[in-house]
Formats: structure tokens, C-alpha cells, sequence
């Protein structure tokens, strides 16, 4: 048997010993005393049930069976409402009945309990609260339940009502998105397909705030309730950011030949959808046999069906729309791309170095030209030509021989005079097969027999000799096609060792 306590607002005694304190006169009644000694008592303790809307819950009440117990109505009340007394449903709540517990052993004891659960179906909000189950008698005793409805979330308002908003570049981006359920659920914030203006995935809050608008801003926001009962709620909302247009330009130089076919691209974000004219010079280009525009999303090119060279040059492309315009500048060049070394950092030799370059040119190649030094701060100072004892002079050869020095004592290719030694220089002719015995400590190597084919890589190498041993050298170099010369390469670092390396 449990014993479920002193009956409510009844002071706790020591029955058979001394009190500090009499009894009030009816709890001296022996009529009362007589009862509650046989007054069965209950095995279920009175707890909490978080039940979602739409569900099932049995709310239990067990009690401990004595010799008596029959002579006692157990009742489930709500309140002041009784909704059941005995075996007899009182409540026309079609969604309540009554579950008659008969005889189980619940005690370790082994003694049985008895009672009546209460089951209520598809739980609905309204039937949140406490739910009484009670012994009557004398002084009535009981156990209370209480039920917690919880509710799937709903979104019940969003800013703007609309779920669209337009808003100049510039101005602040403004959403809320409200919504009920129980518990009160989360409101979370993202962008379909993308991260939040602030670079997060998402965002927690009833309001969302973009300070100010640019065209990144723009997308399909959406809020999402949740509070982990039943699905999500979500709604979308749609900002279209207006802003003018924005170019941006592919390549800014674009190689191509005569005879070719070129295409030149700017990239155009705007909304409005702006409108895209492209210029050579000073002079509006239309759709001709030889020039045609492609539009492909934010993509705008314009393609030169064999190139002439009256095509090369400046071009613009201009957009415009209600908000503004902008322009973006595109150079056609039948230059050369710029040079790039790809040979190993590392020399096999302690005073020579193969160094070797790769160069993009859609013409012939007619010369190159290297420059070379050894670096600032190095095991050795370099301060005269690997061939003659005297210092450069300044002349960079012009006329047809072969890997010429010229004067590196004056000759600057950095832009700059940092550091203290000036630049060595040979003027590299194209030729045919290989070439031995240049002036300058220097030999040209190919890795095949000159033949040219338009728009074709052309890799060159060139023996450099007399070098310090155990140095590090940098070196740069441009080439030159029927166009010109090509802008010079970046500068390649290069060692040689302190002993030539041997398999």
C-alpha cells in the first residue's frame, strides 16, 4: 500500500504519542479517524503529459485495494466539472472514456490496485489543463495530471504581406515573419541556394535586417518556424534589389590574330535589365557578317569573325538602364601573352643554368628578350659581363645576331632600382633548329624544329653560362611578334649549385 499522506490542508500528527498540539475537534472524531484507517489510497502519482494536438493520452489512476475500498466513488474531475463518477461517464465529450483498471499487482507487496483511466482522444488545445482524479470521502483525496497540448507551428504573418520587395540599392532590407504553436516556436531566416548577406547559413530572430541593400542582397529569403512538434512552417519572400548597372570585365586584354576569331566578354549585373552597346573606338558596332552579339545571362560578348587588322584595339562595352550606366574597357591584341617560365628552379651545374619559357602568340615570333641578374644579397656580387672584363654598356641591340648581349649597366626591367645589381640582357632571335657558340656565354635550344602554326604555344630554351657557382639569380623576359613587344614576365627566381650535380 502507498501511503499517500495527510489528507489536504490537514496538520501531520503523531498518532499514539504526545503532541505538541490538540487536534481540532473533527479530526477527533472517531467516525473520521474509523474511515480514513480504511480509505484506500493511490498508486499513481500525479505527473505531467506533453501530448501533441491530434493525439491520444491516458491519464492514469490507480488505487491500492482494501476490504472497503468498493464503498468509495473514485471521480475525474476538470476543475469544478466532473467528467466521470464510478463507472458512470458523466461529460458528453464524445472524445472521453473511461478504461476500468481491475485487479493488477502493482506493489512488490503483491497487493492489487484498482481504478479507472481516463483516456482522451485527438487532444485538442482546449483540453489543456489539470485533470483531477479523486477518492471521495470524508476528507477527499486525490491526484492531479496535468496535460500539456502541444501544437505544431504556424506562420501567421510575414513583412511585406506581399512576399515581394522591391528596394533601391542602398536602402535597408526589412523581413519579419510571426507565428504560434506551443512551444512558441523558433523563427530561423535563410537564402535559397546561397548564404545570408552576412556570409551565415542562417539566422535566428522574428526580424531580419540588411542595412544596406546591394545586388548580393537580392534572392528568396525564407522564414522557418520551428518547435520540434510536428513539421516546420515556412514562407518565402522574394527581394529584388534595383540597382544600376554593374560591369565587369572577363579579360581585359583578349590575344587573338589575324585570320582568327575573337570574343570579347563583359559581365552586366543590373535591374532593371539594362541595355548593352558596344563600341570600337569612338564608333557603335551593329550586327554585321563580321561582328555579332550573344547575350547569355548576365554574359554579354561580342564575337569578331575573322580578325583584321583594323579590328585590333580599344573596344567599350556600355550598359544603361532607368538608374544609371556604366562602361567596361577591352583591348583586341595581337601581341604575344605574356611570357611564363617552366623550367626547375634548381641548375644541374654550378655556372650554367637552361633556363626555358613558354609564350601564347597567334602571329610568329621574331625575338625574345631576356634579362637576368643575380640577386640582391647573394653569395657573389656581380659586377661585370659573364663574357668581358669590363663593365656593359647600355645598347640593346637591335640588328639580327644571334643571343647579343647588351648593356645591362643602365637597363632597369623591374621599374625600380632596388637592390644593387643591374640587369644582364640578350636579344634572342627565332630561328630554325638548333644554334651553338652565341655570343654571350648562351645557346638556343628548341624541342623541335621550327614550325609554325598560328595560335600555337611556343616554348623556348637558352643555355645560360658563366654563371657564380652557388647563387641565386632572377630573370624576366618579353617576346616580339609583326605587333610588338609583349609585356615582360614576372620575375623567376633560379640557383646554381656549389658543385654540379652528378647521377
Amino acid at each position: 500500500m502507498v501511503d499517500a499522506g495527510p489528507p489536504p490542508n490537514r496538520p501531520t500528527s503523531r498518532i499514539g504519542s504526545e503532541s505538541t498540539a490538540p487536534l481540532p475537534s473533527h479530526y477527533q472524531d472517531s467516525n473520521y479517524l474509523e474511515e480514513d484507517k480504511y480509505t484506500p489510497g493511490f498508486v499513481t502519482l500525479g505527473q505531467k503529459y506533453s501530448i501533441a494536438v491530434g493525439s491520444t493520452v491516458v491519464l492514469p489512476c490507480k488505487i491500492n485495494e482494501t476490504e472497503n475500498s468498493g464503498q468509495y466513488v473514485l471521480a475525474w474531475k476538470r476543475g469544478t466539472a466532473v467528467l466521470t463518477a464510478a463507472s458512470v461517464k458523466v461529460t458528453v465529450n464524445p472524445r472521453i472514456r473511461l478504461m476500468p483498471v481491475q485487479g493488477q499487482a502493482d506493489q512488490p507487496s503483491g497487493s492489487l490496485s484498482s481504478g479507472y483511466n481516463l483516456e482522451i482522444r485527438d487532444v485538442k488545445t482546449t483540453d489543456n489543463g489539470s485533470y483531477i482524479c479523486q477518492i471521495g470521502s470524508m476528507e477527499p483525496k486525490e491526484i492531479v495530471h496535468q496535460l500539456e497540448v502541444l501544437v505544431p507551428p504556424t506562420i501567421i504573418g510575414v513583412s511585406p504581406e506581399s512576399r515581394k520587395l522591391d528596394i533601391h540599392k542602398g536602402n535597408p532590407v526589412q523581413l519579419a515573419c510571426n507565428a504560434t504553436g506551443n512551444p512558441q516556436p523558433k523563427i530561423i531566416w535563410s537564402r535559397r541556394n546561397n548564404l545570408l548577406p552576412t556570409g551565415e547559413p542562417n539566422k535566428t530572430g522574428n526580424a531580419f535586417l540588411v542595412p544596406h541593400a546591394n545586388r548580393h542582397s537580392s534572392g528568396h529569403y525564407k522564414c522557418t518556424a520551428d518547435n520540434r512538434v510536428g513539421q516546420p512552417d515556412s514562407r518565402e519572400i522574394v527581394v529584388n534589389v534595383l540597382y544600376p548597372p554593374e560591369i565587369e570585365v572577363e579579360q581585359q586584354t583578349v590575344h587573338s590574330g589575324v585570320g582568327h576569331e575573337a570574343q570579347l566578354v563583359c559581365i552586366v549585373h543590373a535591374e532593371p535589365a539594362p541595355n548593352v552597346i558596344w563600341y570600337k573606338e569612338t564608333t557603335q558596332l551593329g550586327t554585321t557578317e563580321q561582328h555579332s552579339q550573344q547575350v547569355r545571362g548576365n554574359k554579354h560578348s561580342l564575337i569578331i569573325r575573322n580578325v583584321t587588322r583594323s579590328d585590333l584595339g580599344n573596344y567599350t562595352c556600355q550598359a544603361s538602364n532607368s538608374l544609371g550606366k556604366d562602361r567596361g574597357t577591352l583591348n583586341l591584341s595581337g601581341l604575344p601573352t605574356v611570357c611564363y617560365f617552366d623550367s626547375p628552379t634548381l641548375s644541374s651545374y654550378r655556372d650554367q643554368y637552361n633556363i626555358s619559357w613558354t609564350v601564347q602568340s597567334y602571329s610568329p615570333i621574331e625575338e625574345y628578350r631576356l634579362f637576368y641578374r643575380l640577386q640582391s644579397g647573394s653569395k657573389h656580387n656581380l659586377l661585370h659581363s659573364p663574357v668581358h672584363d669590363k663593365p656593359l654598356d647600355n645598347h640593346i641591340y637591335s640588328h639580327q645576331g644571334y643571343g647579343m648581349h647588351s648593356g645591362g649597366s643602365g637597363y632597369n626591367p623591374s621599374g625600380s632600382h632596388h637592390g644593387s645589381e643591374q640587369w644582364e640582357n640578350v636579344v634572342i632571335p627565332e630561328m630554325l633548329g638548333n644554334y651553338h657558340g652565341m655570343r654571350g656565354g648562351g645557346s638556343m635550344y628548341y624541342n623541335s624544329p621550327y614550325s609554325y602554326q598560328p595560335g600555337i604555344r611556343h616554348r623556348t630554351s637558352f643555355q645560360l653560362k658563366n654563371l657564380q657557382p652557388g647563387s641565386n639569380y632572377e630573370a624576366r623576359v618579353q617576346a616580339r611578334n609583326e605587333h610588338g613587344w609583349n609585356r615582360l614576365s614576372s620575375i623567376f627566381h633560379f640557383s646554381t649549385r656549389s658543385e654540379d650535380h652528378r647521377d
